[in-house]
């Protein structure tokens, strides 16, 4: 599995590299074990290829992000995603998520920050790529929003964000996220209701955007304003099947939505997990 980094040395989880480190890790039970690569060698895997591109929430050292990537490289393969019904090349970015005494505040920075390398990352990928869809949770949510949100300077297929750790009113007109829906053909929100991280404190370390609930906890703000406003957002509901904040990596059904996405077919702008 190839992943990329902007941390320094790789695996910092606090400090940021002056440019991307990549890596193919070999074996899905130790994180020790990998190759490092150049930007060559990814993009020659990527060519004429589906490409998924993950991006990890908050406080995340580095064997856990490649713990949850792979988890989520096996979830793909039940349905068939992985391989040319799905993804030809399924990439990790890791960011330098923090770990704080004060939560998500003091990583929302990094986040901000961080997106302009992801953004780099899509650019080059998109050149070689038959698509490229972006799949976050938590905080990468917004390192992605930030990333797309000037439109025609980069531009993804699906946008799949998932437990998103940002306001629920970003994503509507004149707020700092709406323009990041110009960059991608979907935009796919999923929430559910009973995730505990985001019921509980995540006010206190996003409240640099005011004080709003969690776009992960129910979703956006108001659903008037997105179906007339924001005609390429689906929102769904997954609080029937997931009740921790990790817990779609462990869902069969929302990978089963995946296949729905990358069938193209048309969908329900508001739907449930079933």
């Amino acid at each position: 599995m190839y992943v990329v980094s902007c941390r320094r040395d790789f695996e910092s989880n606090v400090l940021f590299s002056k440019a991307h480190i990549y890596r193919n890790y070999t074996n899905p039970g130790d994180h020790t074990e990998f190759k490092t690569i150049d930007l060559n060698a990814l993009l020659d895997a990527a060519k004429s290829k589906h490409v998924c591109l993950l991006v990890h929430g908050f406080n995340n050292p580095i064997e856990n992000v490649v713990k949850s990537y792979w988890e989520l490289v096996k979830g793909l393969d039940q349905p068939g995603l992985n391989g040319p019904t799905g993804y030809g090349l399924v990439i990790g970015f890791t960011w330098p998520g923090s770990r704080t005494a004060f939560g998500y505040f003091g990583a929302v920075p990094k986040a901000n920050r961080s997106a302009a390398f992801l953004r780099d990352l899509i650019n080059a990928l998109r050149g070689v790529a038959l698509t490229v869809d972006v799949q976050t949770h938590s905080l990468g949510a917004r390192v992605a929003f930030k990333a797309l949100a000037s439109p025609k300077k980069t531009f993804v297929d699906n946008l799949m964000v998932t437990a998103p750790a940002v306001d629920n009113n970003l994503l509507e007109p004149e707020q700092a996220f709406f323009e990041a829906l110009g960059s991608c053909n979907r935009c796919f929100v999923y929430h559910s209701k009973k995730d505990p991280v985001l019921a509980g404190s995540f006010w206190i370390g996003d409240i640099l955007d005011g004080i709003h609930a969690a776009l992960g906890l129910k979703g956006p703000r108001l659903k008037k304003i997105t179906l007339e406003k924001s005609p390429n957002v689906y929102v769904v509901d997954c609080s029937s099947r997931v009740s921790t904040h990790g817990g779609y990596r462990q869902t069969a059904s929302y990978y089963g939505h995946w296949v729905d996405v990358l069938s193209g077919t048309a969908m329900n702008r508001y739907d449930e997990l079933s």
